[in-house]
């Protein structure tokens, strides 16, 4: 792959307000932040996928699904890493295999607005998770826009097209 198909691949699907990774999370924080309901689970449960492709990419296709998603989680940030490292839950199985089950059984709560979080899943005082979708979402594209630097100076770069 070359820089510019590297270049126009991120433009056209993650970063770009048209790209389908942008496009259908910030209309759903948008929704939110005008007073009407966004499709919280829905939106959540989109973020934790995107999380498992962008780290086949980070991965270059290599590793099963919970090495990728795990590694492009831990490029979102120190928060991220520690959750995984401190074994307290299996963030792979809890959030990418059980995210509609612990949302449905209020094991996990999710909200769209991003409330001065530290990070996009935390631990609250009750013990229960929450995802918020905002702050997940900033972290992602962050973590997204180190990806596509990195990809860009990679002369074996893989893009799933």
């Amino acid at each position: 792959m070359t820089k510019s198909e590297v270049d126009r691949f991120f433009k056209e699907n993650i970063f770009s307000p048209q790209g389908i990774i942008y496009r259908d999370i910030i209309r759903e924080i948008e929704l939110a932040r005008s007073g009407n309901s966004g499709g919280e689970l829905m939106v959540a449960l989109a973020l934790i996928n995107y999380t498992e492709f962008m780290g086949k990419l980070l991965l270059k296709n290599d590793g099963s699904y919970t090495k990728q998603f795990k590694a492009f989680f831990r490029l979102m940030g120190e928060d991220y890493e520690q959750m995984i490292d401190s074994r307290e839950i299996d963030v792979y199985q809890f959030f990418r295999g059980g995210l509609v089950q612990s949302y449905l059984t209020n094991d996990c709560d999710i909200k769209m607005l991003d409330d001065d979080f530290t990070c996009g899943i935390i631990i609250q005082p009750d013990g229960k998770y929450l995802f918020s979708v905002e702050k997940y979402f900033v972290d992602f594209m962050d973590a997204c826009q180190r990806l596509y630097n990195d990809m860009l100076s990679d002369p074996d770069v893989y893009l799933p097209v």
